[in-house]
């Protein structure tokens, strides 16, 4: 019975929890992106602005996903 007692309450009051969500709304101004700016891959730290560098590492890597392409030569 004592169980019973504590139980209840915390039971409600987990219940009662899931009801107090806020609404989430955007707000858009029209014609004005508000996110963060998206940088190309290739602008990163590791290659410098180089894109022939890093279509060649992706090139490899994509190679590298298939069983043909870890078959020694």
């Amino acid at each position: 019975m004592n169980a019973l007692k504590w139980m209840l309450p915390l039971m409600a009051a987990a219940a009662l929890s899931a009801c107090s969500e806020q609404p989430q709304v955007v707000s858009y101004e029209a014609g004005h992106y508000s996110g963060k700016p998206d940088s190309r891959p290739w602008e990163s730290a590791a290659y410098g602005g180089d894109k022939a560098a890093w279509q060649s590492d992706m090139r490899a890597r994509a190679r590298k996903q298939t069983e043909i392409g870890r078959m020694p030569e």
